[in-house]
């Protein structure tokens, strides 16, 4: 709603200036003079064909362009476009004739009564300008001066280029955008399989050991995919919605390690009132039980999530233990990549890969 009102508020302001800035420094009393369009036949005449313009920029850009220049038409555009600048010079060059312009409200039928001619005191009249050949300065008797038509044509030349360079620039955010979620929608086509490969192997250990947490289980393992399947496929969501699904797999994860792997997890801070992107922590906490548990050693498992304001703060690490797992680690790259499209400069991602440890820091804004 607010952008929605600034963009009106941008437009409005802009039109007001392109409307009133003609007449800016035309007094030499004040620094800004207000165009008489009561009285002033040349100030009516200037905002009309300015007005004019405006509205065809508006035209072309939610129009024209739209319909022809994207649409491959662009011959018949310019063509239009040359049609539409003769009409606005041939219209600046109809208003200067004050016998049919319609926008002059003054009586020209009627004679100057007691109006002393200057020619009856034995002043010689001024040359005939009809016969002097027409030059670079001339007035043509048809309409008004050249510098008139010139400006008119300028101001249209400027507006047909800027609505262009406009709706083509957009138009190339419009794709971006558009290859931006097609690439997000590939990446989580990805990671959600391997979500759901990764959990029923746990799922799986449990049955063939008949361990009664098997139910507990299947339970954590169905708020997981309903999770995936509800709420994956939004942009944004509540940070508690993350926080929860995170306390489900860690849960999960310890059901079926029992007593070999030492979890040590810390969640400090609301997330309530906060919105994060689906899925963007959870797997550098599944990589972290994928590549830091061996069922042959106790393995250690630390992980700290801190909620501050406006930033969250994830901490993982893992003692490396010999993994048979030949996964390449799609899910944690898949992640990498989606916080460079979604977070650019919101985010600090730091991994440390040592000898005997993988530790991964993450700071990221949520709103």
């Amino acid at each position: 709603m607010k952008t929605k009102l600034s963009f009106y508020v941008l437009h409005v302001g802009l039109c007001l200036a392109f409307l009133f800035l003609p007449y800016a420094f035309t007094s030499v009393k004040t620094i800004f003079a207000w165009p008489n369009l009561y009285s002033n036949v040349h100030d009516r005449i200037y905002f009309f064909i300015y007005f004019s313009l405006l509205c065809f920029f508006y035209f072309n850009y939610y129009y024209l362009i739209p319909q022809y220049y994207f649409q491959n038409k662009q011959l018949l555009y310019f063509i239009m476009i040359a049609c539409f600048l003769l009409f606005f010079v041939w219209i600046s060059g109809f208003l200067d004739h004050p016998d049919y312009n319609f926008l002059d409200f003054r009586d020209h039928t009627k004679p100057f009564l007691h109006h002393r001619g200057p020619f009856n005191e034995g002043m010689k009249p001024p040359p005939d300008f009809r016969n002097i050949p027409p030059g670079p300065m001339s007035f043509d008797t048809m309409g008004g001066p050249p510098t008139q038509y010139g400006h008119t044509a300028l101001v249209y030349l400027l507006g047909v280029i800027s609505s262009l360079l406009f709706a083509i620039s957009g138009r190339l955010q419009n794709v971006e955008k558009e290859k931006m979620k097609s690439e997000l929608a590939f990446l989580k086509a990805q990671i959600n399989p391997h979500f759901l490969f990764n959990t029923l192997n746990s799922i799986y250990a449990l049955a063939l050991k008949k361990d009664d947490k098997t139910p507990d289980a299947v339970i954590q393992l169905s708020e997981l995919m309903r999770y995936i399947i509800t709420n994956a496929n939004d942009e944004v969501i509540d940070l508690s919605k993350e926080t929860n699904y995170i306390n489900n797999f860690i849960s999960l994860q310890k059901t079926r390690l029992g007593n070999t792997v030492v979890v040590d997890y810390q969640l400090n801070g609301t997330p309530f009132g906060k919105a994060i992107t689906p899925l963007i922590l959870i797997s550098f906490i599944e990589n972290a039980f994928k590549h830091g548990v061996n069922p042959d050693q106790t393995s250690e498992i630390c992980i700290y999530i801190d909620i501050h304001e406006k930033e969250l703060t994830l901490m993982a690490s893992n003692k490396k233990t010999f993994s048979i797992q030949s996964d390449s680690g799609i899910g944690l790259q898949n992640t990498i990549e989606r916080l460079a499209l979604l977070y650019p400069n919101k985010h600090q991602l730091k991994i440390e890969d040592t000898n005997e440890k993988y530790i991964v820091n993450l700071s990221i804004e949520v709103g």
